[in-house]
């Protein structure tokens, strides 16, 4: 019986590991880009993220791919990790197509990619996706960050961002 209870708990702990850790992994993948060693902790974190795990976190783990694409040295390794970034999002957002920090992460990193890797098709769709619904949203942490990302955006107009923030 005490078997057949861990069995039924051990998918459940490992969900709150995923929900607890979510808030650093938020900060080290805004972080990560400019700071290795913010990298190089993420990257240790989503070690421990597979297939299985929720939608978001594989978002995270694609884009922690992305980020280590930046600090590789090989151009074949860069390309690589771009390419399975690249998958495990569009898996995650297949996943939950709904999914506003899914849209959000998608859209940050499509809008800071170079043209020439052409990953920039949904900037649009993500965009106005994000400014429709950002605001509704229950996660002030998440509103917070989309609100600070947008509005370094040359590409967002004030009358935009009112939209999200009031």
């Amino acid at each position: 019986m005490k078997n057949l209870v861990w069995l039924l708990l051990l998918p459940l702990s490992a969900f709150a590991v995923q929900i607890s850790d979510l808030h650093q992994i938020r900060m080290l993948y805004h972080s990560a880009a400019e700071v290795k060693k913010d990298a190089l902790q993420l990257n240790k974190l989503m070690l421990r993220v597979d297939s299985s795990a929720s939608p978001v976190m594989v978002c995270y783990k694609g884009a922690n791919e992305m980020i280590q694409a930046k600090y590789a040295i090989n151009p074949l390794t860069k390309m690589g990790k771009f390419n399975i970034g690249k998958d495990q999002i569009q898996k995650a957002f297949n996943r939950d197509t709904l999914n506003l920090e899914i849209r959000f992460i998608r859209f940050a990193i499509q809008s800071n990619l170079p043209a020439f890797l052409g990953y920039h098709d949904d900037l649009n769709r993500d965009k106005r996706y994000l400014l429709d619904n950002t605001k509704i949203s229950k996660d002030p942490e998440l509103q917070e960050m989309i609100y600070n990302f947008l509005s370094g955006l040359t590409v967002i107009k004030p009358e935009e961002l009112k939209q999200i923030k009031n």
